[in-house]
């Protein structure tokens, strides 16, 4: 048996170990993990200094964050795994706001070559402000950033949370897109999380934003505890009766210390009943004019190049992203020896502010890319968009993407995960559902690198990139 074919067989099995285990990181796809970003203190303004002294034109995609929750019993409406701080007031919001306005001073300058072609202002919850902060907070995005006239500009937030001047308000302020978290269309599931949400929330939400001419998305999860097949079917119908354009549909991501991950787990779907319910849901979506555009989107659109969400390019050019407040995470091509740097702002409150008071942009952890992690992280974002150009792929690195995983995928083709017609490969079946384990399978062999150089440490030594006052790495 050759080595390749020893290879395959290994993937195969990989791949039949895992069909029955939970699937997780639906949403969070990045490689590597932030878990692994082990750079402290990275010296950000120079880095922004010396990519903006190239002088290229580029499009960048902004997120916005605001780190506050309401406090909900269980904790984190019991699943959630992003950092967040309990909102105690709307005082909390506006001693952030001054903070947040400190921090895009930093940023004078730098992106005069650059075109923001979407925003999203998340968290958090960001429609905890009150109507009349968001005129300001545009104000401090176009300050610092040239926004295209066609740029998609999406606010997040939650049903309960929202009002008809609320949302008049972020419209007058020059959003132009909602997306609602809504969870559950089912009171007494949501009430599982904690939140005091109804229905009616959620349904006055949309209308209002229809009143105001606003697109807007909901997002549902599937998986929740005592969910059945028959239960996400009837919130699907209710959801789309109400003319939604966008329907943001994933599985439940378990994990951590939550309360759904320590005490419901015996509440919950299996992985074979979640595979049910994800072929359920994608057969009424489909049913109902919905186009499926990644994973776990769907619009009802004829074509996806019409698309709304950002997320669905399919291709492998630069796809770079900037990341403004508490946790936000930003994704630039350096223009030094690296070929990319991720980062994250402090993901403590009390860190955030302290960073700003010292001068410096509060970034926290951070991971420098060689071409072959820059390679996957891309390869994991066009994994969520169902297809990849293969010539794309070729074009930008010089490197033939079946040859490089040619076991993976040979046993994805085999397992009717993956199709090859021409220069596009396609995610289809079974493998939609699957995709965390695709990406896991993919990236296996580097993570074992990472993981024996000690996380990249030794690596790092010896590529230093940019030093200034404001700190400097370990």
């Amino acid at each position: 048996m050759t080595t390749l074919e020893q290879d395959i067989a290994s993937a195969h099995k990989f791949i039949e170990r895992n069909l029955s285990v939970r699937q997780v990181n639906k949403i969070l796809h990045t490689f590597p993990s932030p878990r692994q970003w082990t750079e402290r203190r990275l010296p950000v303004r120079d880095l922004l200094r010396a990519r903006a002294d190239l002088g290229e034109t580029r499009e960048l995609a902004l997120y916005s964050s605001v780190p506050f929750c309401l406090k909900t019993n269980p904790d984190r409406c019991g699943y959630c795994l992003f950092p967040v701080e309990v909102f105690r007031g709307n005082k909390d919001l506006v001693h952030y706001f001054e903070y947040y306005k400190r921090e895009a001073e930093f940023y004078e300058g730098v992106f005069d070559n650059d075109t923001v072609s979407s925003i999203y202002f998340g968290g958090g919850t960001s429609n905890l402000y009150h109507p009349e902060m968001y005129g300001p907070l545009m104000e401090v995005v176009r300050g610092k950033f040239r926004v295209a006239e066609d740029a998609i500009i999406t606010l997040e937030g939650i049903p309960q949370l929202f009002s008809r001047e609320k949302i008049q308000a972020i419209r007058e302020a020059g959003m132009n897109r909602i997306s609602i978290g809504v969870q559950q269309m089912d009171d007494e599931l949501n009430a599982l999380s904690g939140r005091k949400q109804r229905l009616a929330h959620t349904f006055d939400t949309i209308a209002w934003c229809a009143e105001f001419g606003l697109p807007c998305n909901a997002d549902l999860i599937f998986g929740w505890p005592r969910q059945t097949v028959e239960s996400m079917i009837d919130g699907l119908q209710r959801l789309v009766e109400t003319g939604i354009q966008h329907i943001t549909h994933y599985e439940l991501n378990i994990g951590g210390g939550t309360d759904f991950a320590m005490n419901r787990q015996h509440e919950l779907p299996s992985v074979r009943e979640n595979l049910e319910m994800y072929h359920a849901s994608a057969e009424f979506l489909r049913g109902k004019g919905y186009r499926q555009l990644t994973a776990y989107d769907w619009e009802r659109v004829e074509d996806v190049d019409d698309a709304l969400y950002e997320e669905c390019v399919r291709d492998f050019g630069r796809h770079e992203m900037f990341g403004m407040g508490y946790a936000a995470v930003s994704h630039m091509e350096t223009g030094g020896e690296h070929r990319a740097v991720s980062y994250r702002n402090s993901v403590t409150l009390a860190e955030y502010l302290r960073g700003i008071d010292e001068g410096r942009v509060p970034a926290d952890d951070a991971y420098y890319y060689n071409d072959l992690d820059y390679r996957m992280s891309l390869l994991f974002r066009n994994l969520q968009s169902l297809a990849l150009d293969l010539g794309s792929y070729r074009e930008r690195f010089g490197v033939d993407l079946l040859d490089e995983h040619a076991a993976a995928f040979t046993a994805l083709i085999d397992r009717a995960f993956v199709t090859v017609d021409e220069e596009v490969l396609r995610i289809v079946g079974d493998g939609v559902f699957y995709i965390p384990m695709i990406q896991t399978l993919l990236s296996k062999a580097r993570l074992a690198e990472i993981t024996r150089a000690g996380l990249g440490a030794r690596e790092r030594v010896a590529l230093p990139l940019f030093t200034d006052g404001a700190g400097s790495r370990p």
